[in-house]
């Protein structure tokens, strides 16, 4: 078992978020050089930008499916939320994010307060084709139909079968995740 597969089991992305790990490694990098690693903490001042994803395998003339989410919110002992998605982009062509379909604009890691460590989660899905979806676009300043979002239904509706790239890290609260509360309209008492 390679360490990927093993630490995906050992965090148990598998079954909280997938029924089985993805086949590969997927890159992540936060502005600074910060790399997502398998788990490794971060904080959310740390990732509050939006961070550069890259896979190995990409196919230039495939479209891909990025996902971001928390399995923990508001707390992995008490998960009443899972999942939390804090950013999705569909119909991404070869290795450019950028001029993917955003649904969901990014949100940075946002553990409440005495919450402990939360997972997040990355996972990549190769599209058959491109993708005419249903969804509504979420904005970065609400936390409107984020919460008890599940990976595996979005990704069966979508028939994109089993996730080909994934990462992960974690974090927990500091000081910036009052702002980003604000910034969403959100306080972190309503958890």
């Amino acid at each position: 078992m390679s360490d990927f597969v093993r630490d995906m089991r050992n965090h148990k992305i598998v079954p909280d978020v997938v029924p089985v790990p993805p086949e590969s490694l997927l890159q992540v990098v936060y502005p600074g050089g910060l790399r997502v690693n398998l788990g490794n903490v971060l904080t959310p001042t740390e990732v509050k930008q939006v961070p550069e994803v890259s896979w190995p395998e990409a196919e230039p003339a495939a479209y891909y499916t990025l996902i971001m989410t928390d399995p923990d919110a508001p707390s992995r002992t008490a998960p009443k939320f899972r999942e939390w998605h804090h950013w999705l982009v569909m119909n991404i062509p070869g290795l450019d994010v950028s001029k993917g379909d955003t649904l969901s604009d990014y949100i940075g890691a946002a553990p409440p307060r005495k919450t402990g460590l939360h997972r997040y989660v990355f996972l990549l899905y190769r599209q058959n084709e491109r993708i005419y979806y249903k969804e509504s676009r979420l904005s970065n300043r609400s936390t409107q139909g984020r919460g008890k979002f599940s990976t595996q239904r979005f990704a069966e509706k979508y028939e994109l079968g089993l996730p080909v790239a994934g990462n992960f890290f974690q974090a927990q609260f500091d000081d910036y995740v009052p702002k980003l509360y604000r910034q969403l309209g959100h306080f972190q008492n309503a958890f």
